[in-house]
């Protein structure tokens, strides 16, 4: 590969929002010298990474996957996620016009289901179960209450994945009540059928590191006969008590199975979640062990979740997973976005180096591309494993300068095109630890030098973006007389720094290694005509 290319490198600070200082703004907080410079002599904007914005629902916050099909998209992406919701006013009803990537009737589909002699009425929806409308929406769980009941359900077993990132640490409780009290009237005609089999923090089932002994704990306390103890009559509010009392939160709750409720062979298996990268792993393992111990399970989805090119090995099975999934239907299902940014690159003959640490390589590479799990001629993934912790505060630099190391030795000067994401902000941003997240950005700060050191010596070109906000809003705060801790995104805008020589800045009027922005700044900086996919159709012009 030549040597003496002009790279340009998209540089993507994952959950980096910009928010006026305050206690919990661990970017304003931290010593970030390299970063203050860039906006003191380069041009710079500020988009809207939230809502109707990015595709969503307006007043949902951004999110990793939003934030990159965006900017990979050069388009603006509508998210299948607000179809599901549209739809599931009505209850999952198949009405194209409201969501045309919906692939049946939920309802008519169970009902045939329920109907097979062989088949149990029981139906499990397993899901994260959250405020947060990252990975799921509780309006979701509702609508699937109501369909699975009207379908002929005589079971429905709630297997609730706890969250503590997406929403705050001590939650869990509040946040079943509040479901039960808005949904009331809707889910009343079913309520006697509805039980709770499970609990888990959303580390184990939701893991997407090939961590698959979390994984496996998380899928074992939903399956009867498959752990040790089954723990009866014990309800969300002793399980809760129980780890709270042993200082184990919302997100890292021991897999529990609460009542003998469980998955049996012969019934049916409702997945709630809409995003795709923290469940393919958990669905690949549920569908292989349907197949190795014939189980007949019927499981349908609100997403495809890309299985089939979930890889990992199956020890029992001494072969990596089946592309065949038995027994799985998606009820919508993703359509590609045609003409990213990576494919563009590709057809202009140009080469593209694509690198992330494991935390966020599917947003660098699938989601990225649109959410197409293949690489274009001329595109390489470089993936850094991220650190194997209980919680990234523990290790708040995760693998930031081996990234950095990885683009010095071998992205800079080889390829044309360089797009990394630094995870350092939204992963440790989701821990609540304040300390951990001004380190984290102290040390991105020093990976960010370096990177410039050789981008702005060599005449290189970067552009510095982020997907969503996070970093900037941290830690402990009080609202309602209650202690509460963020950990979760936010609707903050992001910053776009244009580096290249054509775009320095002539006259400063500002100091920011003196002064931090002020709200009025933010809000005036805004562009409200362009949002992140512009940052992808900038790295094309310079």
């Amino acid at each position: 590969m030549s040597s003496n290319k002009k790279t340009k490198v998209l540089c993507i600070f994952d959950g980096f929002g910009l928010a006026v200082d305050s206690e919990n703004n661990c970017i304003s907080r931290a010593k970030m010298p390299h970063f203050r410079k860039l906006l003191s002599e380069y041009q710079w904007s500020v988009f809207n990474a939230d809502g109707d914005s990015v595709g969503q629902e307006a007043g949902l916050v951004g999110n990793s996957e939003v934030g990159h099909m965006n900017i990979g998209g050069l388009k603006l992406v509508p998210q299948l996620s607000y179809q599901i919701t549209k739809s599931s006013e009505n209850n999952f009803d198949l009405d194209k016009q409201v969501s045309p990537d919906q692939l049946f009737d939920p309802k008519y589909f169970l009902k045939n289901t329920f109907s097979k002699p062989e088949k149990n009425k029981t139906i499990h929806l397993i899901g994260l179960f959250s405020t947060g409308t990252i990975h799921s929406d509780l309006r979701h769980w509702a609508a699937a209450i109501v369909s699975a009941g009207q379908s002929g359900a005589e079971n429905i077993v709630l297997h609730i994945i706890s969250d503590g990132r997406d929403s705050d640490k001590k939650s869990l409780v509040a946040t079943w009540d509040g479901f039960m009290k808005t949904y009331s009237e809707k889910i009343k005609p079913f309520e006697d059928k509805i039980l709770v089999g499970s609990i888990g923090g959303r580390f184990y089932s939701m893991d997407r590191d090939k961590n698959l002994d979390r994984v496996t704990k998380g899928i074992s306390s939903m399956f009867y006969n498959s752990v040790s103890d089954v723990f009866e009559n014990i309800s969300i509010y002793d399980v809760e008590s129980k780890s709270y009392s042993s200082e184990v939160f919302d997100e890292n709750i021991q897999p529990v199975s609460i009542t003998q409720n469980l998955i049996v062979p012969n019934d049916t298996v409702w997945f709630l979640n809409f995003r795709t990268d923290r469940m393919k792993q958990m669905i690949s393992m549920i569908c292989d062990r349907n197949t190795e111990y014939g189980l007949n399970l019927t499981m349908i989805s609100m997403n495809d979740y890309c299985v089939g090119h979930e890889i990992y090995l199956n020890e029992k099975l001494e072969t990596t997973r089946s592309k065949d999934a038995v027994g799985y239907f998606p009820i919508f299902k993703n359509q590609p976005v045609q003409n990213t940014l990576a494919q563009t690159i590709s057809k202009e003959g140009k080469t593209q180096l694509h690198i992330a640490e494991t935390e966020k390589f599917n947003h660098v590479t699938y989601f990225f591309n649109g959410g197409q799990d293949k690489k274009w001629t001329g595109e390489d993934w470089v993936v850094i494993p991220s650190n194997k912790v209980q919680s990234h505060a523990e290790k708040p630099e995760m693998k930031a300068k081996e990234v950095t190391d990885y683009i010095l030795e071998h992205g800079l000067g080889k390829y044309d095109y360089i797009i990394v994401n630094y995870a350092n902000p939204d992963m440790v941003g989701h821990t609540g630890d304040i300390g951990a997240g001004v380190t984290s950005m102290e040390f991105l700060d020093t990976q960010l030098g370096r990177l410039l050191e050789v981008i702005n010596g060599e005449e290189y070109s970067m552009i510095l973006i982020a997907d969503h906000g996070n970093m900037e809003m941290v830690g402990g705060y009080t609202k309602d007389s209650y202690e509460l801790t963020d950990t979760e995104h936010n609707a903050n805008p992001v910053p776009c720094i244009v580096i290249d020589s054509n775009y320095k800045t002539l006259n400063l009027d500002r100091d920011y290694s003196v002064e931090w922005l002020t709200h009025k700044e933010i809000e005036e900086k805004k562009n409200t005509q362009q949002a992140l996919w512009t940052a992808g159709k900038l790295i094309l012009e310079l």
